[in-house]
């Protein structure tokens, strides 16, 4: 015998499933959307950035309250000199006055991109994708062995 919500046709289990299946469901599709919308940004600023031109990482920045590193890259464009600061502090593999490739975009030179840089963006995007992936298929999983859907 199967415990009913007073005054419904549904049962806990049912429920259970149907608020499990969708707070997962609604998690996993925000970070999937988190995660594709990343990499579709990334893929943009790289499309845009063509002009090339080499560069050295100058500087290894520290950040306040943690113990990651900032990268600061120097490079010239057109002979004018330029500073970019990384956007994302971490425990990065690189060493000060190394050579990096720059890339960046002929119609607007603040807009940089350096693969070393991206590297960390790439982690996070495919860490909100695969959790994305896992809590969705998990939600549809359990909608499926619980409630028979499909």
């Amino acid at each position: 015998m199967t415990a009913m919500i007073p005054a419904t046709s549904i049962t806990f289990a049912t429920l259970f499933t149907i608020i499990f299946s969708g707070t997962f469901g609604l998690l996993g599709l925000i970070f999937l959307g988190i995660g594709l919308g990343l990499a579709a940004a990334q893929n943009k600023k790289r499309s845009l950035c063509t002009a090339y031109t080499e560069g050295t990482v100058s500087d290894m920045q520290t950040q306040f309250g943690t113990t990651g590193l900032r990268a600061v890259y120097r490079f010239s464009i057109d002979g004018k000199p330029m500073e970019y600061i990384s956007s994302y502090v971490g425990n990065a593999n690189l060493l000060v006055g190394q050579s990096v490739a720059v890339y960046y975009d002929p119609a607007n030179i603040g807009r940089v991109f350096i693969e070393e840089d991206a590297r960390q963006m790439r982690t996070m995007t495919r860490v909100f994708t695969i959790l994305g992936g896992v809590f969705a298929g998990l939600a549809l999983l359990v909608a499926v062995l619980l409630l028979g859907v499909l």
